[in-house]
């Protein structure tokens, strides 16, 4: 019989749909309410524009975690962590003209943050009361440069800088974090990272799981707000090994756990027996030829890809007005292929915010009401090949378009343009059995001797993967490879698409201002993709083997 360790807790699922007046009543509330109204009426700087517009967002993080190495517990001997952060934004002039918008050069675009915010009543207005202080210094020097800067490059202004848009507001109860099960995953990740003890190659071997909960607080001085809270439960394992040809490897896994909290035993042990799996295939593995042709990516590779290639071009659509930059390197390079064909037919792609959880999963993208204070719309991003919408947020750009609800801040960026939860959709999903078999008959049409199939693709902060196969077209048989970077990452390659599968994974990520999102993807057969070898150099021996 399966044995099961539940973690449960109550979750209040009635949402209120609470009017600009009717704040929930806590200290958070309370707090945020009177420094904003008393920084609205009072805060002035002689010669300055008065500020127009507060923005506070508190997150309370609730982090308990246990981890171990080859069997010895490293982490968890400790009390969960409970850290209170705040993060501010300041807008000064008025909607027509205002400060934001601007990569001032003294200043990053990100909000006045505060961590570790004593959780009180008073020490929450001390810290909003500093920060705001310090933002309306930055904004009042933004607006001055900014108006500078439009004076010079002749921008007429037709539309707002900051639109009107109705403000929404989303609170349901919040429940306390109760005490984790601490005993219960100190065993397993004991248990779990002793495997590796009896694997010669592995020089390491750790796992780790988390139990966490964060509980967002936000309040615009227009009256949006919400309150919710995100659960969040998951697995790292991670594999340090030397493979028979002397380079030294890593394979990590971060798997997400059911939103309850439950620890399944056999789910425990299952995912932890694959990263053992595919450490012994990287041990046999051998380095890539170049390689241009057909590439069947599995889910979490599909994932990756549609991340690195679609989901960082439709980001930030907004560009920022700077004396820096004449065009924005961080703005999305899809903002302007509205109606465009930006990939084929084979599947479309709709964003979710409002979709919270994906078979049991939590999705780090929730996201009822913005941080602009609009309610999130669900978008339709790719039909047809066509880029249909983009998200948008209360600063159109001088297009005069509408916010969607998807303007996203976090403790790197002021609110921005952002996706939430992304959806891929195939309209003629595969089994997994007939996307192979695709991928060989493809390969067999060109020629080739074999094809890839890889399991993760090269990303920004990690270019080389090792997770591969090398699929032979006379038989079938495969041959594990390690060190493949990517040769040419273009947007071409979305176009390349030629099936989808039926089976999808759900991969959290972080873009590169922190702001977590969920991609539910399945698997991709792409039609070309040029592989090469990483420069990396086998490393000596240890002197002694591995106690």
């Amino acid at each position: 019989m399966k044995r099961k360790l539940f973690w449960l807790f109550a979750v209040g699922l009635c949402v209120l749909p609470a009017a600009a007046d009717e704040l929930p009543n806590n200290i958070y509330f309370q707090a945020m309410q009177d420094e904003m109204t008393r920084s609205l009426s009072k805060l002035r700087v002689k010669g300055s524009p008065k500020p127009y517009y507060l923005a506070y967002q508190l997150n309370y993080d609730h982090v308990y975690c246990a981890g171990a190495s080859l069997g010895e517990l490293n982490e968890g001997k400790d009390s969960v962590s409970h850290v209170l952060s705040a993060s501010v934004a300041v807008a000064a002039g008025n909607g027509q003209n205002d400060s934001m918008g601007f990569m001032n050069d003294r200043f990053s675009y990100m909000p006045e943050r505060g961590y570790d915010v004593p959780n009180s009543y008073w020490g929450i207005r001390h810290v909003l009361w500093s920060l705001t202080d310090d933002g309306y210094v930055k904004a009042a020097d933004s607006y001055e440069k900014k108006q500078t800067y439009k004076r010079q490059k002749n921008m007429i202004e037709q539309y707002p800088d900051f639109s009107k848009a109705p403000q929404a507001s989303f609170v349901e109860p919040i429940a306390g974090f109760p005490k984790p099960p601490a005993e219960q995953m100190q065993q397993w990740v004991k248990t779990l990272s002793a495997q590796g003890k009896e694997v010669p190659y592995l020089e390491n071997f750790s796992v780790r799981i988390c139990f966490s909960q964060r509980d967002n607080y936000y309040l615009n001085s227009a009256g949006g707000h919400y309150q919710f809270s995100s659960p969040k439960s998951w697995l790292s394992v991670a594999a340090n090994l030397r493979n028979r040809e002397g380079y030294k490897e890593i394979i990590s896994r971060n798997i997400p756990l059911p939103e309850d909290h439950s620890l399944i035993p056999a789910e425990l042990q299952k995912q932890t027996d694959q990263v053992l799996q595919s450490a012994r295939q990287l041990f046999e593995a051998q380095k890539p030829e170049p390689y241009l042709g057909p590439v069947l990516l599995t889910p979490r590779a599909a994932a990756d890809f549609l991340n690195e290639l679609l989901v960082q071009n439709v980001r930030n659509v907004t560009p920022l007005l700077s004396f820096l930059f004449e065009n924005d390197p961080s703005a999305g390079s899809f903002r302007n292929k509205a109606g465009m064909r930006i990939m084929s037919n084979v599947a479309d792609i709709y964003d979710k915010p409002l979709l919270r959880r994906y078979k049991g999963l939590p999705l780090g993208g929730f996201m009822p009401v913005d941080d602009e204070g609009v309610k999130a719309q669900n978008l339709t991003v790719v039909s047809a090949g066509r880029l249909q919408q983009l998200p948008l947020s209360r600063r159109s750009g001088g297009t005069g378009q509408n916010s969607n609800g998807h303007a996203r801040m976090s403790f790197s960026t002021l609110p921005r343009e952002a996706l939430s939860n992304i959806v891929v959709q195939p309209k003629n999903p595969l089994s997994s059995e007939e996307m192979e078999q695709k991928l060989l008959d493809r390969c067999r049409e060109l020629e080739l001797e074999y094809c890839y199939i890889l399991q993760e693709f090269p990303q920004e902060k990690r270019p080389t993967v090792n997770l591969a196969e090398r699929i032979y077209t006379k038989d079938g048989h495969r041959e594990p490879v390690f060190g493949i970077k990517i040769g040419e990452k273009t947007t071409r390659s979305l176009r390349d698409i030629l099936a989808a599968g039926q089976e999808d994974t759900v991969t959290s990520f972080q873009d590169p201002e922190s702001r977590e999102y969920a991609l539910i993807a399945p698997s991709l057969l792409v039609d070309e993709i040029e592989i090469v070898p990483d420069d990396k150099k086998p490393d000596r021996k240890p002197f002694t083997p591995k106690p």
